[in-house]
């Protein structure tokens, strides 16, 4: 351990996460960062993954949840049983770098303005290529893979951007208790959208950091049950964290973002369409619920959402959502067009 390093946290959430973990924690406990605890956080698995942690790894600290919690509501627990000063999340379908951890916290250590870290993160499958680098937040609430399938060697420069990977990121224990961490209710999906956009309201920057890598297991795809998680999940984002001003401006854009995903859901099958309305009936059924939340979370904010709107985005990359060249060409040309003037309009309206 270097000398006034201070303690970092490290959770690592399960869900039969057998098949992973050979590989994802060698390569934590490999880290160049000597100050730090790994806190596994299992979620209900039912294939072998906390008797391969108790029989392969007895030193790190195991919870059993006892139930499936999801993404945010996991991490939570891991959250209030650790004891850093940087509490850092990381996906068990990953391998680290041996300077992720290092790199990830130097910036805060260096820079207090600094709430939030974020790293690059490469495809395991093919390292040559990078999954994300933070995320894309649309200014609509939908939510994007930033620099997907760039060269590895490119996206290197360290600056602020909108909004975190939940696949690995680290945070000041300070900010995540002043935004009272994930919002559980998620469960699963846009859960680091929304604890991204928390984090800026509340005043803190995300920084992206390139110099801190990891692979992760991933490959684009959205099945019907996702594809609810990621709508509901994105209404509630955008109903929680704008003012009533802002959301009245959005109307147009969120019109043509329903046009965009109802599309998306059709060109995929009746699964996918069942599930948009599955959303759309979920709010109907919950807009008490969300509403109390909004009324927690509008009263939390600590800057504008006209200075919050600097660092999202009017752009959708129709190349992750869309295969066909020619209905994408057209996507990006029609419905672009139209996001960057509204974009352009709101923000002079704010």
């Amino acid at each position: 351990m270097k000398k006034n390093e201070a303690l970092a946290s490290v959770i690592l959430l399960t869900y039969n996460s057998a098949r992973d973990l050979p590989e994802c924690i060698p390569s934590l406990l490999a880290q160049s960062y000597g100050n730090f605890e790994i806190i596994v956080v299992d979620n209900a698995s039912t294939d072998n993954t906390v008797e391969f942690i108790r029989s392969s790894y007895p030193q790190l600290k195991l919870i059993e949840t006892g139930k499936n919690l999801g993404y945010p509501g996991g991490n939570n627990i891991g959250f209030e049983h650790a004891q850093g000063k940087y509490l850092v999340v990381v996906n068990p379908d990953t391998i680290a770098d041996q300077k992720w951890l290092a790199e990830l916290i130097r910036p805060l250590e260096e820079d207090d303005s600094i709430a939030v870290t974020t790293p690059k993160i490469r495809i395991y499958y093919d390292k040559d290529k990078i999954n994300t680098c933070g995320n894309i937040p649309h200014y609509t609430g939908l939510t994007f893979c930033r620099g997907l399938d760039a060269p590895a060697d490119s996206c290197n420069l360290q600056e602020e951007i909108g909004a975190i990977s939940g696949c690995s990121f680290a945070i000041r224990r300070e900010m995540l208790d002043q935004i009272e961490g994930f919002d559980a209710d998620f469960f699963l999906y846009m859960e680091d959208a929304d604890l991204s956009w928390r984090v800026r309201f509340a005043g803190g920057k995300i920084l992206y950091v390139p110099d801190s890598m990891i692979c992760h297991k991933f490959k684009l795809s959205i099945a019907a049950w996702k594809h609810f998680y990621l709508e509901r999940n994105r209404y509630i984002i955008l109903l929680k964290n704008l003012g009533t001003k802002t959301l009245i401006l959005l109307l147009p854009g969120l019109i043509v973002s329903e046009i965009v995903t109802m599309g998306h859901a059709v060109l995929n099958g009746p699964e996918y369409v069942k599930s948009k309305f599955k959303a759309y009936w979920w709010l109907i059924e919950n807009q008490g619920f969300v509403f109390k939340k909004r009324k927690k979370t509008l009263s939390m904010k600590k800057i504008s959402d006209k200075e919050f709107f600097e660092l999202l985005e009017w752009r959708i990359p129709f190349e992750q959502v869309i295969g066909n060249k020619m209905l994408r060409w057209c996507a990006d040309k029609l419905f672009n067009t139209f996001f960057w003037a509204h974009f352009k309009i709101v923000r002079k309206l704010l």
